[in-house]
């Protein structure tokens, strides 16, 4: 490490900055980067539609190496039209068709290019196929898109990169960089249950922009989510975070980025790209935040939350563990199914995975607690895989259209909903009946007379199984009354582990957002996030939050220069803080966080 203790900061240079840089521009640009973030690292691009010269590759290798900094390599997969003849393809952003023999030569000469200049060099996330012109549809035959692009782009890792790099340069590593569009991997080739093992590393992109004005629609705690779920994919492989500035408004949504990479804890942070950063202002509140982040750091254990199962290629409710990261539950994704854990997470995504209600089945019979969703249920009671046995649950394609009224049962109360909620806003879901002293509803939504359960109770074994309905658009979570996200949230709580020893409380109707990180180590994050893409009026104002964390022991603030909880005083780091109140076995304290704020706390 460099300038920092628990991580290093690279910036990515595009093979056109690199054909154009000169010992002057050098100078310059470094000089800003220098002023305002400290960097350890840069990635200098061969190639990227063109290739950068290799008389400006050394001249940037030789300034950079006179300034202490490291360099590495970096292709991205694009080409321009390499013949008249290919006019007959469309390759969105130029990405490469790889049933085409000049495109195929041409990659693999770029990739010899770079082994030659470097020992290490990363792909950016354009290494994937998008193209369906009539080469493709004759080679991929009977296949599904599916199925080709994955054995495609398999074969391509193998015979026009890992095979022509090592040839050239035995000892080059070569890093395969995943983009941020986990969920689609499959129908473009992107296939990490294969390539993860071919690779000598990865790396993940951590990029979520703005929320609601961008073409993904990204719910920002993706960030964090999806490194966690490479370094469960890759465990100790997963070389870093990569983000970037675009289409980030306000400026919260760009550091955002960088502080739940950082949550995570990566090896690496890297920023894309140094064009884009030059005289950019995020550089100088990032710089600023990095050093504290890297503080905070050297407290945290491993992260840990609510393992969510998202085997290899799946698909099905996308980023709704996402959403839910949002409002205050800790996640863990992993491709592989938890079968040790104390509860588990199954959206639909689950069912990729042929034997998932077997598997099901066995882990709750044992004792185990499994929150399913609606989709998941509704899908499986579909294809009758046999969900059946666990759950009264039937789906008749019904409605719950603009609920706004929800009756809450209370976390040990009796058999009568206790709490009774009007919501401001409209809530739309799909209505699963059940039957009534079989499953038992613990959250009921609706209007007047009609109403049904979108958190249900069944038993198995020793075991039990949640149902939680969601909304048709997972954002609206968000509008539920936060007695019932409350709700929710407490079945999430595994007893005697890490991940359940500290949960939230938010203020009802505020429709706030906020993660909570929870470590391995006794320590937790709150990061309360920035109004952009919601329609709140009030999403800029400071938010108060009630913590809850079970135990009698102090809970003190952790280390780092600037950290504050405002309840009405600061609290020093190192210095207790003081409970509103205490309740049965928990403490819980109130705190304020205003939004892009961050705080963490060790609790004994």
């Amino acid at each position: 490490m460099g300038a920092y203790k628990n991580f290093s900061v690279a910036v990515y240079c595009p093979a056109q900055w690199v054909a154009q840089a000169t010992e002057q521009s050098l100078q310059e640009e470094f000089a800003f980067f220098r002023r305002y973030v400290d960097i350890d690292k840069v990635y200098l691009e061969t190639y990227r539609s063109i290739a950068a010269p290799k008389e400006k590759i050394e001249l940037c290798k030789r300034f950079f190496t006179d300034n202490n900094i490291a360099f590495s390599g970096g292709i991205t997969t694009t080409c321009s039209d390499l013949s008249e003849a290919d006019q007959k393809r469309q390759r969105l952003f130029n990405t490469f068709c790889y049933s085409n023999e000049a495109m195929r030569e041409h990659l693999k000469n770029m990739v010899e290019y770079t082994a030659e200049q470097f020992d290490e060099f990363i792909i950016d996330d354009f290494f994937f196929s998008q193209c369906r012109c009539e080469d493709c549809q004759n080679e991929k035959g009977e296949r599904s898109w599916e199925e080709f692009k994955l054995a495609k782009m398999k074969e391509v890792s193998e015979t026009l990169v890992l095979g022509p790099a090592k040839k050239v340069n035995p000892k080059v590593h070569v890093i395969i960089k995943y983009p941020n569009w986990v969920e689609s991997f499959q129908e473009t080739g992107y296939n990490p249950a294969e390539q993860i093992r071919l690779f000598d590393s990865i790396y993940t992109g951590t990029e979520t922009r703005h929320p609601s004005q961008t073409d993904q629609h990204l719910p920002r705690y993706v960030s964090y989510s999806i490194m966690r779920f490479m370094e469960n994919a890759a465990p100790g492989r997963n070389g870093g975070g990569w983000f970037d500035p675009y289409e980030c408004y306000p400026i919260d949504c760009y550091l955002e980025q960088a502080y739940l990479t950082a949550f995570s804890k990566p090896r690496e942070l890297m920023l894309f790209c140094w064009p884009s950063l030059f005289n950019n202002k995020v550089i100088t509140p990032l710089g600023f935040r990095l050093h504290q982040i890297d503080e905070i750091m050297l407290s945290l254990g491993k992260p840990v939350g609510v393992p969510v199962y998202l085997p290899h290629n799946a698909q099905g409710e996308d980023h709704l563990e996402d959403y839910l990261g949002m409002l205050g539950i800790p996640f863990e994704p992993t491709p592989v199914f938890p079968e040790h854990a104390a509860v588990v997470f199954l959206t639909a995504q689950a069912l990729h995975d042929k034997n998932i209600v077997a598997k099901l089945t066995r882990y709750v019979n044992q004792g185990g607690k499994a929150i399913v969703t609606s989709g998941f249920m509704r899908a499986s009671l579909s294809a009758q895989n046999g969900i059946e046995d666990l759950s009264s649950l039937r789906d008749r394609g019904r409605r719950i259209e603009n609920a706004r009224e929800y009756h809450i049962t209370k976390p040990g109360a009796g058999p009568q909903p206790q709490i009774h909620r009007t919501a401001a806003a409209a809530v739309s879901f799909p209505l699963l009946e059940h039957r009534n002293n079989a499953s038992w509803s613990l959250l009921n939504a609706g209007n007047g007379s009609q109403h049904g359960s979108i958190l249900l109770r069944d038993t198995f074994g020793k075991g039990e199984l949640i149902t939680l309905v969601v909304p048709d658009l997972f954002s609206d979570l968000r509008n539920l009354p936060e007695v019932a996200l409350f709700r929710i949230r407490s079945e999430f709580q595994p007893t005697g582990t890490a991940a359940g020893d500290v949960f939230i409380e938010l203020p009802e109707g505020s429709g706030a957002m906020m993660s909570l990180f929870i470590y391995d180590n006794k320590t937790f994050g709150l990061y309360s996030y920035t109004g952009g893409g919601t329609s709140v009026p009030d999403a800029y104002a400071p938010e108060l939050v009630r913590v809850h964390v079970r135990g009698s022991g102090a809970v003190t603030a952790v280390p780092f220069t600037g950290n504050t909880h405002r309840s009405g005083a600061t609290a020093p780091a190192g210095e207790a803080i003081t409970p509103l109140y205490n309740n049965a076995d928990e403490q819980v304290f109130e705190l304020c966080l205003e939004p892009g704020d961050f705080v963490f706390y060790r609790y004994e």
